[in-house]
């Protein structure tokens, strides 16, 4: 069984509808305290032109040769099971992964335990914008590579420490964390042969790091810039 945690997604699409397909994934895994334990991320070859490429920097030639969608799901239903599946504008991002495993014959993963990092904000910060930029402006967290499936989802799980961190009580995350753990995701259909490794951008930057691996780097403390 996994640990008791968190897994912050984040993709990268070929656009906004339905009938728009996943180009990069990635997600981090946080302890409790909202400390990052692993990272992981890949393209995917969604099948089609890879979409906006000046706004997420993905072009065909560095989709060639990536896995598919099918290809990589055991590996993420891992990452996610029995964890509590964040991300920031969270519909956006569980909208894809229930259209990817549909896609793949997978029913709707219904026993997610989620949180949306935009929406907790408010809890926070009455007031203001709420996009990743601007609650990372706030909170001195650092953002580069903005669209970046790796670098969002590494930015909002340090979002989701500080959220953790300036909480006055933690009994309700601790509930969270159980409800999520109680609740298995099956491996998806016809994927009983085991993981395809995962493909990061080849620009040598890509995060493939878990418990055990060498290069794990802890979330560094979190402080508000308004405090």
């Amino acid at each position: 069984m996994s640990p008791l945690g968190f897994a912050t997604i984040d993709f990268e699409t070929t656009g906004l509808s339905s009938s728009d397909r996943v180009v990069e994934l990635a997600v981090v895994h946080s302890d409790p305290d909202g400390t990052v334990t692993g990272r992981w991320d890949t393209l995917v070859d969604p099948q089609r032109p890879p979409g906006p490429t000046h706004i997420h920097r993905i072009t065909s030639s560095a989709l060639r040769g990536a896995p598919l969608f099918g290809d990589v799901a055991p590996g993420l239903l891992a990452r996610l099971s029995g964890r509590v599946v964040v991300a920031h504008n969270a519909g956006f991002d569980l909208r894809f992964l229930h259209q990817e495993l549909a896609r793949i014959g997978y029913p709707p993963a219904s026993g997610i335990v989620s949180l949306c990092t935009a929406r907790l904000s408010r809890q926070f910060l009455p007031t203001g914008r709420r996009s990743l930029a601007a609650l990372c402006e706030v909170f001195a967290i650092e953002l580069t590579d903005a669209h970046r499936a790796l670098s969002d989802a590494v930015a909002t799980a340090e979002l989701l420490a500080a959220f953790i961190a300036h909480s006055p009580s933690r009994a309700g995350w601790a509930q969270l964390l159980q409800r999520a753990a109680s609740r298995r995701l099956a491996p998806a259909p016809g994927t009983a042969g085991g993981e395809t490794p995962w493909r990061p951008r080849p620009d040598g930057r890509g995060g493939q790091s878990g418990p055990g691996v060498q290069g794990v780097q802890p979330s560094r403390p979190l402080r508000p810039a308004f405090a």
